[in-house]
C-alpha cells in the first residue's frame, strides 16, 4: 500500500514541479507587461518557467530512478543471500574460517 501512495505522491510532485515555475514566471511576466506596457515579457516568462520546470522534473525523475535501482539491487542481494544452498553455505563458512586462521599465523623468526 505504501508503494501506491509513494507513486501517487511522485505523480503529484511531478505535476507541481512543472506547473508552479511555469505559472509563477508567466504571472511575473504578465505583471511586468502591465507595468511597462509591453506584450512579450509574459511569453518569455512562460518559456523560462517551462524550462525551469522541465529541469526540476528531470532532477526528480533522475532521483526516483536512482531510488528504484537501489531497491532492485537490495532485493537482488537479499535473494542471492537466501538462495545459497546449505552445502554451499557450509563450504563458504569453512573457507572463511580457514582464511581467518591463516591470517593469524606468523612465519618463524629468522634471527
Amino acid at each position: 500500500m505504501t508503494k501506491v501512495f509513494r507513486k501517487i505522491a511522485f505523480l503529484t510532485q511531478f505535476g507541481l514541479t512543472m506547473l508552479i515555475p511555469t505559472c509563477l514566471l508567466f504571472f511575473i511576466g504578465y505583471l511586468l507587461d502591465k507595468r511597462f506596457g509591453t506584450s512579450f515579457l509574459s511569453v518569455i516568462g512562460f518559456f523560462i518557467g517551462a524550462v525551469a520546470g522541465g529541469n526540476g522534473v528531470w532532477r526528480l525523475v533522475k532521483k526516483e530512478i536512482g531510488k528504484d535501482s537501489k531497491d532492485v539491487r537490495n532485493r537482488d542481494l537479499a535473494e542471492k543471500q537466501t538462495d545459497i544452498p546449505a552445502c554451499s553455505e557450509e563450504k563458504y563458512k569453512k573457507k572463511m574460517s580457514s582464511a581467518v586462521s591463516d591470517e593469524g599465523k606468523t612465519s618463524p623468526d629468522v634471527n
